[in-house]
């Protein structure tokens, strides 16, 4: 097979690239990566395979792009193997199989939809393949591996900072549909990495359903010649191995929509504040929060802060901050470790 040496360079598309730069790689502890950027862009060659394909098992020294919007782009092989990790490219699917400390993502370029440990998911990023190639943006990366990226730009230096791995990963799944004129799209989370796999299949399984029919019941409910919008995204509250707490955030015809769900990881089973809360703390907060407000609606921030969703002036629900200055709210005992850390 012939092979011809090109530059790698910054390519236009929907990505206008800056350029490919030189890295240097440091493992500095089991759950931290340091990435050092040199100053000025650093044209590398390397070798593509006649037609212009390159396969990811000859990759070597590969640059990391940034673009016009100080997005970084992460080489997916480079730092998933200096984490410890693994990258295997199918290519006959054209897909690649990321692994690393039991989970496993699958994704192929330029496509949103892909897969966590089987589940099904929508990436919040595509992945890219750029030169031969495969590089993701850091929000994928942090998402689903680590918890932090960051780049200090006066040092030069990217620090990848790892999750700790009895968290479980909060992913989502978009789901979208329409009918005469009303359309809805929701996202709907996907819980992965729990003790007990049993339970996650089945939590999952029972959120998507719930979803799903809160979706269709929005279809049905429509008038005839009535157009309508649907859409909801979730966001992550309170996540550690004993709790998670989620929201979902977006509209329902122009309205404002909330919706909470709390899950007890350890005791398998969603909760409501007065599941945790003792009668005095739950009269107060009920006092407080007045009318158009039920043990359902609030979600835990993740620092732990008590968020309730209470009815807004215009028929949908509004974020109502519990603050506890100079008072304390009386978490029950199988809950109060939660609030001690």
């Amino acid at each position: 097979m012939t092979f011809k040496k090109v530059s790698v360079i910054a390519v236009a598309g929907a990505v206008l690239l800056a350029g490919a730069i030189g890295i240097a790689i440091n493992l500095t502890s089991p759950n931290e990566m340091e990435i050092e950027v040199p100053e000025a862009p650093v044209e590398q060659e390397t070798e593509i395979a006649e037609g212009g394909i390159k396969t990811l098992e000859n990759m070597e020294n590969m640059p990391i792009y940034f673009d016009d919007t100080d997005v970084l782009l992460l080489p997916l092989r480079n730092v998933m193997e200096g984490l410890g990790g693994s990258v295997k490219w199918n290519v006959e699917a054209r897909t690649a199989e990321i692994s690393y400390r039991g989970r496993t993502l699958t994704v192929q370029p330029g496509e949103v939809n892909a897969q966590l440990n089987g589940y099904e998911i929508t990436l919040p990023k595509t992945v890219e393949m750029i030169n031969g190639c495969l590089y993701a943006d850091e929000t994928l990366i942090s998402a689903y591996y680590t918890g932090e990226v960051e780049f200090n730009r006066e040092t030069r230096q990217i620090t990848l900072q790892t999750k700790d791995n009895t968290i479980p990963v909060l992913a989502v799944k978009e789901i979208s549909g329409e009918k005469e004129g009303r359309s809805y799209r929701v996202e709907v989370p996907v819980i992965v990495g729990l003790n007990d796999s049993n339970f996650e299949k089945n939590l999952n399984k029972d959120t998507m359903k719930k979803m799903q029919e809160y979706a269709d019941e929005y279809l049905a409910a429509g008038t005839e010649g009535q157009d309508g919008l649907l859409q909801l995204k979730v966001q992550t509250g309170l996540c550690t191995k004993e709790f998670l707490s989620f929201w979902w955030e977006g509209e329902k015809d122009g309205i404002s929509v909330k919706m909470a769900e709390n899950i007890d990881l350890l005791g398998q089973k969603v909760v409501t504040l007065a599941d945790m809360l003792d009668g005095a703390s739950l009269e107060e907060v009920k006092t407080e929060a007045g009318e158009g407000w039920t043990e359902e609606q609030f979600f835990l921030t993740p620092e732990g802060g008590l968020v309730l969703l209470k009815e807004s002036n215009e028929g949908g629900l509004e974020m109502h901050y519990w603050t506890a200055e100079g008072k304390s709210l009386g978490w029950k005992d199988a809950y109060k470790a939660l609030f001690q850390k």
